[in-house]
């Protein structure tokens, strides 16, 4: 490389490492016009199409430079690359070629391990962050990424004291205050009142740095007849249960009276990307955009209505919200407890998830739906709910699909109780983490400990959505788990003609199943406590002729409920942001009044 070209990299670099991405762009450029093997330009400018989101160019560029003169670092962020293109598995490998060229190297074992944690090898991927860490124990992103690993391991008080740790290095990194404060919501230890004093702190820090705005001209405007603009920012516009959630609701809502913009923070869409695009009037990425360039926005877009969809759940963008970009400013459908985000006005809800009695665990102030904070959108499938299979079997078969963190100890205490009773029964379980053999074999014998032994007990990892959903025709009823219920569980069973026994908590977390159930009916399927929960367990698989009338007909009985019709639910949700919109525009008449 002449002297010339090199210091050209070293100016490219310069710029690249202050974040002026469009001008070390043009330099390598230039420099590949005249060097198209220069390794070095390869991967820098691959590195800037990751950053910007287009890894399918940053993999053709750093494959390149990685065959031409290979380094550590190539390797590792062409595992980056490939990780954002859901290629685990080669991953997996570049992130082992960059230790075999650096053994030291603790990035890439922090990435290792998360992209193992992706293809829900927990086991392996604890051990990648443990090295990390006996590497540099003071590394705060591996410390939340162990986090992350023991919370999917259910492990919540290792993972409250990794998060803790990172924070204790790095206090001001948003992203892991808001894992700290999702692992609290389903910590049962951890009260209504702890977990509003946390959210708070992480109010706190983001109004901190937040210049909120004061006035919108929009707002002071002539009110009449106006359509109301609402702004959805969230992560999950994909194939995802907010996705499953939102996309019916979309079909629905009156444009007449509402106009929708979408704030997308994530790079990546799919299938139920595009078909929900339609109903936006606009579209707009907001990944890699500071939070305040993302206020100016929403802010000059006219927004009227501002609804976060994700809470402290991944990619969310909270942060934004303390800027008080819209006038009204709306937590729904994606979080289950408080955000403590002083700029979010109200949160959307059902009285049966959030009694009245609950609104001081909470910063947000209550709108309530009238019949349910939720609406399913049902398999695109002909699936139909098969026969009770207790009447072929002669033994009742319960199942279970939820995610491995949701079955805690006290879950399992209470399940041994209810096969205890039942010897007859199976139980089948289902969820990504038990792809990991590990993990399933650590929760056989947890379930074994507990009184449920291994013959009643089939485990599967997972599955397309047809053969999950396929699945349901082997189960009589689903149990829920506690404190954190099922949500896209829960209607998929129900659609499937399979009732969901659930105990009701005392956090909008913990009574989701009861709002769920008691919205279409089954209000005979909630228990209050424990005991009553094992108590309805043995009744119910006693009582066969409920259960061959429910998968008869349960079908079309939830479909004539708000939870499932989407028509009724969107006139309901419109009435609801007018309903916000109309109190915060009274508040804001008597504050100028005084």
């Amino acid at each position: 490389m002449s002297p010339l070209t090199l210091q050209e990299l070293q100016r490219a670099i310069s710029h690249h490492q202050v974040g002026e991405l469009s001008k070390a762009k043009v330099i390598y450029q230039k420099i590949l016009k005249v060097m198209p093997d220069n390794a070095d330009a390869l991967h820098y400018l691959g590195l800037i199409y990751y950053q910007t989101g287009d890894s399918e160019s940053a993999v053709t560029l750093i494959s390149k430079a990685v065959s031409i003169s290979p380094t550590h670092l190539m390797h590792s962020n062409l595992g980056a690359a490939l990780q954002a293109q859901g290629r685990h598995d080669l991953a997996v490998e570049n992130y082992q070629a960059a230790i075999a060229l650096k053994a030291d190297y603790v990035d890439a074992y922090n990435n290792l391990g998360a992209a193992l944690q992706e293809q829900g090898k927990l086991a392996e991927s604890i051990k990648a962050f443990q090295k990390a860490l006996a590497l540099n124990p003071n590394d705060a992103s591996a410390q939340n990424n162990m986090g992350n690993a023991l919370l999917s391991q259910g492990s919540l008080k290792e993972a409250l004291g990794c998060y803790r740790s990172s924070l204790s290095l790095n206090v001001d990194n948003l992203s892991t205050h808001s894992n700290l404060l999702l692992a609290l919501s389903y910590y049962p230890q951890c009260t209504p009142a702890q977990y509003l004093e946390e959210a708070r702190v992480f109010g706190k820090k983001v109004l901190a740095i937040a210049r909120p705005y004061m006035v919108w001209p929009a707002f002071l405007a002539d009110r009449a007849e106006k359509k109301l603009r609402v702004g959805f920012v969230s992560g999950d516009f994909k194939i995802h249960p907010v996705g499953y959630f939102l996309e019916n609701i979309l079909k629905y809502l009156n444009p007449s009276r509402l106009e929708l913009v979408a704030y997308s923070t994530e790079l990546k869409e799919d299938e139920l990307t595009t078909r929900i695009r339609p109903y936006f009037k606009a579209w707009h990425i907001i990944s890699g955009l500071s939070d305040g360039l993302v206020a100016q926005k929403i802010y000059n877009d006219g927004i009227d209505i501002l609804v976060d969809l994700s809470g402290h759940t991944s990619k969310n963008r909270l942060a934004v919200f303390a800027w008080k970009a819209a006038p009204v400013q709306v937590s729904w459908l994606g979080f289950f407890a408080s955000t403590g985000v002083p700029g979010i006005d109200f949160l959307l809800t059902d009285s049966i998830s959030v009694p009245e009695d609950q609104r001081h665990y909470f910063s947000e102030k209550f709108y309530y739906l009238p019949e349910t904070r939720l609406c399913f959108t049902p398999p695109d499938s002909d699936l139909m709910p098969g026969l009770l299979p207790v009447k072929q079997n002669n033994y009742i078969t319960f199942g279970c699909f939820q995610n491995l963190s949701k079955i805690n100890n006290a879950v399992i205490k209470v399940w041994g109780e209810i096969f205890k009773a039942l010897p007859m029964a199976k139980l089948i379980l289902r969820n990504k983490q038990m792809s990991c053999l590990e993990e399933k074999a650590n929760l056989l014998q947890r379930l074994s400990l507990a009184g449920v032994s291994r013959e009643q007990i089939e485990i599967g990892g997972l599955l397309t959505r047809e053969s999950y959903l396929a699945t349901y025709a082997d189960i009589d009823i689903m149990l829920d788990t506690f404190p954190y219920p099922g949500g896209t569980t829960t209607c998929e069973a129900l659609w499937m003609g399979v009732p969901t026994l659930t105990l009701s908590g005392n956090t909008l977390l913990g009574r989701q199943g009861a709002s769920l159930l008691n919205c279409v009916g089954l209000q005979d399927w909630i228990a209050q406590d424990e005991e009553e929960y094992i108590t309805k367990a043995i009744q119910h698989s006693a009582n066969i002729a409920l259960l061959s009338a429910l998968r008869e007909n349960l079908r079309t009985q939830i479909l004539e409920t708000a939870l499932f019709d989407a028509s009724r639910f969107a006139k309901q949700f419109e009435d609801a942001m007018f309903g916000m919109w109309e109190q915060t525009l009274s508040e804001e008449s008597v504050d100028l009044s005084c």
